[in-house]
C-alpha cells in the first residue's frame, strides 16, 4: 500500500469517532477568521459539539457552466478557515471541510446541462475548485472533506464524478463523504461506493405526529446497499410553525420555538443511537452567534432546540 491508501484507511476504516457536530457558517460581519467567529466557536463545546463543518461556498447560475470563487476575499477566505481549523483542533473538535456552491434564487440540485461541451465546461470548473480546497483540507489537516453538496441532476453523470473523486483522494489523504440532498439523490445516487460516508441532508418531510419510522427505514436501506456509514451532513428545522411539513423552507409564517425543538427530539431520538450513523452536523450555528426566540431560521442558537443539542450531545447514551 502507498502512504496515502495506508492513511486513508486508517482514517476511514473502522472510522472516525462519532461526529456531534454543527454547520459553523461564516455571517457577517463575523467573518471566518475574525476573533468574533473565534470566541463564538469557544462556546461550542460547552453543547457537547466536538465536530464542525466549515462551510466555503462558490458561486454558480443556471445555464452558466461555471462556478465561481475567491478564497482570499470572500467570507470564508482560506486563512480564516485555517485559522479556525487550529482553533477548533486546540479545542477537540473535528473538522468537516464542506465546500458548496450558492446558486442564486435557486439551489445546486437545480443545475443541468444538455449540450455535453457545456456539462463537461462545467465538470472542469467545478473540479477546478474542488482541488483548492482538498489542497486546503490537506493544509489544515482536516478530519474529514465532502466533495459536493446536493447537485441533484448533475450526480446522475457517474462517471464525471469517480474521475473528481480520483483527483481528491490524490490530494487529500482522509476520509471523504458527499452530501446528498434528501429523496431520490441520496436513495440512488450512483457512486456511493467511491466515497467513504454516505452523506445526507436530512430535510425528510414528517408526518403530522413527526414520526421518523418511514425516514428511518429509507436510510438504513442505503446504508445496507452501499456498504457505508451514514452522516448526516446537514439537518435541522426552522423556528416555525408546522416546519416538519418542508423542513428545508423558511417562508415567514408563525415562529414556534417550541416545535423546533420536538422536531430536533424525535431527529435525535429516532438516529442517535443507530450503530451506522457515525455523525450529525446540524444546520447551522452563525459564526455571529445569530438566533434567539424572535428568529425564524434554521439555528437553534439560543432557542430550546439548541438545550435538545446539549442534552443528547452530552449524554453517555453513545461512546465516543
Amino acid at each position: 500500500m502507498t502512504r496515502r491508501t495506508l492513511l486513508q484507511s486508517a482514517l476511514a476504516r473502522p472510522g472516525l469517532p462519532f461526529q456531534r457536530g454543527v454547520n459553523f457558517t461564516a455571517e457577517a460581519p463575523a467573518f471566518y477568521g475574525s476573533d468574533a467567529a473565534s470566541a463564538m466557536l469557544r462556546q461550542l463545546p460547552a453543547y457537547g459539539v466536538d465536530a464542525i463543518a466549515l462551510v466555503p461556498y462558490g458561486m454558480a447560475r443556471p445555464g452558466t457552466p461555471e462556478v465561481r470563487f475567491n478564497p482570499s476575499r470572500s467570507w470564508e477566505r482560506d486563512t480564516g478557515i485555517q485559522r479556525l481549523a487550529a482553533e477548533a483542533h486546540e479545542l477537540g473538535i473535528r473538522v468537516l471541510l464542506k465546500p458548496q456552491v450558492w446558486v442564486p434564487r435557486s439551489f445546486p440540485g437545480g443545475l443541468r446541462f444538455d449540450e455535453p461541451h457545456e456539462l463537461a465546461a462545467w465538470f472542469s470548473s467545478y473540479q477546478a475548485y474542488i482541488e483548492h480546497y482538498a489542497r486546503l483540507a490537506k493544509t489544515i489537516a482536516a478530519d474529514l472533506f465532502c466533495v459536493g453538496t446536493e447537485f441533484v441532476l448533475l450526480s446522475r453523470h457517474a462517471t464525471q464524478w469517480r474521475r473528481i473523486i480520483g483527483r481528491v483522494r490524490a490530494l487529500y489523504p482522509g476520509p471523504l463523504v458527499y452530501a446528498a440532498n434528501f429523496g431520490p439523490e441520496f436513495e440512488q445516487l450512483p457512486f456511493w461506493d467511491a466515497v467513504d460516508y454516505i452523506g445526507l441532508n436530512n430535510y425528510y418531510p414528517l408526518p403530522g405526529d413527526l414520526s421518523y419510522a418511514e425516514v428511518v427505514g429509507r436510510v438504513e436501506a442505503v446504508h445496507r446497499a452501499a456498504r457505508r456509514p451514514v452522516i448526516f451532513t446537514e439537518a435541522g428545522f426552522a423556528s416555525l410553525a408546522d416546519a416538519h411539513q418542508q423542513p428545508w423552507d423558511e417562508s415567514p409564517r408563525a415562529l414556534s420555538m417550541q416545535h423546533q425543538a420536538r422536531c430536533y427530539e424525535a431527529l435525535l431520538q429516532a438516529f442517535y443511537n443507530r450503530s451506522w450513523l457515525h455523525g450529525i452536523y446540524f444546520w447551522k450555528v452563525g459564526s455571529n452567534g445569530f438566533g434567539g426566540p424572535a428568529d425564524g431560521s434554521h439555528t437553534p442558537w439560543r432557542k430550546p432546540a439548541m438545550e435538545a443539542v446539549k442534552r443528547w450531545y452530552r449524554s453517555s447514551r453513545r461512546r465516543p
